[in-house]
């Protein structure tokens, strides 16, 4: 019996071109068995409750509703849909026009106006539909008021036909819920089975971001030299997604120590591989090379930059500020070369901002050389790198940016602290100030005590 089921749901499966042509045959296959099921219970009760006329509707009205399985199953769907909507109309039509009006038959239309609903896509044809079973009912509402029926039956016998039919209808509308329950169940299935696609994805490639993290982390200055050569320093760095655009860099090399604090274009994954090829062309500069100025370094990476990146119109690459550490007859000589970023000493309580070139390392409006710098540091100078990414992040009472003159006072107001202190002051500071806000850009900030 449940294969005989089956085999009769799915009848026309095979002509459907779409997703919603299967669930309209599954639909109207299903409504029809059941109507047509219905009819036959109807052929059987009518007699037994001496209903004979009842016959001449309810053997046609089976047969009508059989056929629209064998219009499915010829795949005449698009007929086949305006058929199962308008035949029960003329049926229940005719059937009231026979039987009287306690009889019930007209609350059949209700039902029939779910079937548009179910079948139609198009707003207006459903609507057009729909009302035109509304229609009927008080069409044959007011004809039933005031005509005599074609066949008069006893009151008992109402009643018994008018229960039958209310249960009738009350079971195709069991059946028009659960369609819609099902189609919502689907539905919510349909939309687990996104999220966990997209979850899966999102999380290949998160993963695969970590990784690059990982990569990118073995690329950046290690703490550990780091403090050989700067004992006294502290590293505020938050990229903004997981890898990021700002690096600090470090290497040595003949004696010379040297770092790079930059901001490579663009964060995220773009920024990151900025980010591995500014990196991958300081180290070719200063380790094949053998280039030693800061600033000649910066004209050989702007150079490489524009060769192989810029050749489209791309203005890519970063601005920064790349130091060169050397100790001399135990005095420490810096020199340096700024682009667009200038590094801020503290000396004696006050803040000096030094001099920067206001070109970027890559493609700009200017190609002069980069000057080179020197300062000449004292014992007790505190020497601070940074990009644009505290200065830029919006939050505070008003959402607004966070400036570099608040940046300055606020390093010029704790440069006695500790290094330590000073790194998680500028991290609670960062915080605090975004808030609930994005974080912009990503941060790099260092500080150096001698």
């Amino acid at each position: 019996m449940k294969r005989f089921y089956h085999k009769i749901i799915n009848l026309g499966l095979p002509h459907a071109k779409n997703q919603k042509d299967v669930k309209s045959i599954k639909i109207i296959n299903q409504m029809s068995l059941i109507l047509a099921i219905l009819m036959i219970c109807f052929c059987i009760i009518g007699p037994i409750l001496g209903l004979f006329p009842v016959l001449y509707f309810s053997i046609p009205f089976a047969f009508a509703f059989s056929l629209t399985t064998y219009f499915n199953f010829k795949g005449w769907l698009t007929f086949n849909k305006y058929y199962f909507t308008l035949v029960p109309i003329i049926f229940i039509c005719l059937i009231c026009w026979h039987n009287g009006i306690n009889m019930g038959d007209r609350y059949f239309l209700f039902a029939t106006a779910l079937i548009p609903v179910i079948l139609f896509r198009n707003i207006v044809l459903i609507f057009a539909l729909s009302y035109l079973n509304m229609g009927a009912f008080f069409f044959v509402t007011w004809y039933q008021t005031n005509y005599q029926p074609y066949v008069k039956v006893n009151h008992t016998a109402e009643l018994q036909y008018w229960f039958i039919s209310v249960m009738a209808i009350f079971t195709i509308f069991y059946f028009a819920m659960q369609y819609f329950k099902k189609g919502s169940e689907d539905y919510e299935h349909e939309i687990e089975k996104k999220n966990e696609e997209i979850s899966s994805k999102n999380k290949e490639i998160v993963d695969s971001i970590n990784y690059a993290k990982k990569i990118q982390n073995v690329l950046l200055a290690h703490n550990d030299f780091l403090q050989k050569h700067l004992p006294d320093h502290f590293v505020f760095f938050k990229p903004k997604d997981i890898v990021s655009g700002d690096f600090y860099w470090a290497t040595e090399h003949n004696n010379k120590f040297y770092l790079a604090v930059c901001d490579s274009t663009g964060h995220g994954v773009p920024g990151a591989f900025m980010c591995l090829l500014n990196i991958g062309f300081l180290n070719e500069g200063i380790k094949e090379k053998n280039i030693e100025q800061p600033n000649e370094i910066f004209n050989h990476v702007r150079k490489k930059l524009i060769a192989d990146i810029s050749k489209e119109g791309q203005q890519d690459g970063m601005d920064g500020i790349l130091l060169k550490i050397e100790t001399k007859n135990n005095k420490t000589e810096v020199e340096y070369s700024g682009a667009n970023n200038s590094p801020i000493l503290i000396r004696n309580k006050e803040l000096i901002t030094l001099p920067r070139d206001k070109m970027p390392v890559g493609k700009g409006e200017k190609t002069n050389s980069f000057n080179h710098y020197t300062i000449d540091i004292q014992i007790g100078d505190t020497l601070y790198l940074y990009t644009d990414g505290f200065a830029d992040q919006f939050g505070g009472p008003k959402g607004k940016k966070f400036k570099y003159k608040a940046l300055n006072e606020l390093l010029l107001n704790n440069h006695q602290k500790t290094t330590a202190e000073q790194n998680k002051l500028f991290d609670s500071t960062f915080e605090n100030w975004k808030g609930n806000l994005e974080q912009v850009d990503d941060v790099c900030l260092i500080g150096i005590k001698f």
